[in-house]
């Protein structure tokens, strides 16, 4: 961490000041304040320090992480090697900005954190702010799990605003990673969700239930499959929408043209009111 970096002299110099007035004089101790004010601004501010250095040298992406993009993720395999650099970075910083529990586990496995990040990261691509700083909390469960939201229901993902929470099922998650357009994509449709709540000045449209059909047609995914599939009673069109959007982008413009007009203004910014809303 750079802010650890940051901070060793005056660590340094404290424990120096500390020794002299112990061994030498007394009035040294004088110092020692200083470094020890400097210290305590260093530790608050100290993730603030880290992503400015982060986003100045953004830290590598895993080679291992960078296979699964290759291997699995269409996006990324369309983009030019500059912005292949810039969606890398993007993850790893995402990755790094947010913070990961473990249900079941000491801790989050790096390809499912990775998993994870590459949807918010593919869904803000064309943003200039590409976080979701109201949602930095995500929690992973090996398997479906009940919660208290849905106490009777084990289901694969969840959004808890309140606590500005994301509940993920790794099995579920990683099923629609490798293979979008057999298993929808939980989470692409979590971060969908997070979007529309992170962007409320966006003049989002009151979408029709019959355009669950056209989704199914574009797809193969009905609104049973996808009820079914994340098993909570109160899934959203508009979400629905957007992951099909990001997952179907040719045949969604065929079958919706003008949503997909729609959304290629919001995810291209021409429709957001601030870029850090």
């Amino acid at each position: 961490m750079f802010s650890r970096i940051v901070a060793a002299p005056f660590a340094f110099l404290g424990l120096l000041f500390l020794y002299l007035a112990w061994e030498v004089d007394e009035k040294f101790a004088w110092y020692i304040i200083p470094c020890a004010v400097s210290l305590a601004i260093i530790f608050v501010f100290s993730p603030q320090i880290d992503w400015w250095w982060w986003k100045k040298r953004p830290p590598s992406l895993d080679p291992r992480l960078r296979m699964l993009l290759v291997k699995y993720h269409a996006f990324y395999q369309t983009l030019p090697p500059e912005k292949k650099e810039i969606f890398r970075n993007r993850l790893a910083l995402f990755m790094r900005a947010n913070d990961f529990k473990s249900q079941g586990a000491d801790a989050v496995p790096e390809d499912v954190k990775a998993v994870v990040s590459v949807n918010a990261v593919h869904m803000t691509f064309g943003l200039e702010q590409f976080l979701f700083p109201k949602f930095e909390t995500i929690v992973v469960y090996a398997h479906p799990f009940p919660s208290p939201q849905y106490p009777t229901q084990e289901h694969v993902s969840e959004l808890y605003e309140e606590d500005g929470v994301l509940l993920f099922s790794a099995e579920q998650l990683m099923m629609g990673f490798s293979n979008p357009r057999q298993y929808y994509s939980i989470g692409l449709h979590e971060y969908a969700h997070a979007f529309v709540l992170s962007h409320p000045d966006v003049p989002w449209p009151e979408l029709d239930q019959q355009i669950w059909l056209s989704l199914e047609q574009l797809s193969g995914f009905s609104k049973e499959y996808i009820d079914k599939w994340i098993n909570r009673p109160d899934v959203k069109l508009l979400p629905a929408a957007i992951v099909h959007y990001f997952t179907f982008p040719e045949s969604f413009g065929a079958v919706l043209p003008e949503l997909k007009g729609f959304f290629d203004d919001v995810f291209l910014s021409k429709l957001l009111i601030s870029p850090n809303n």
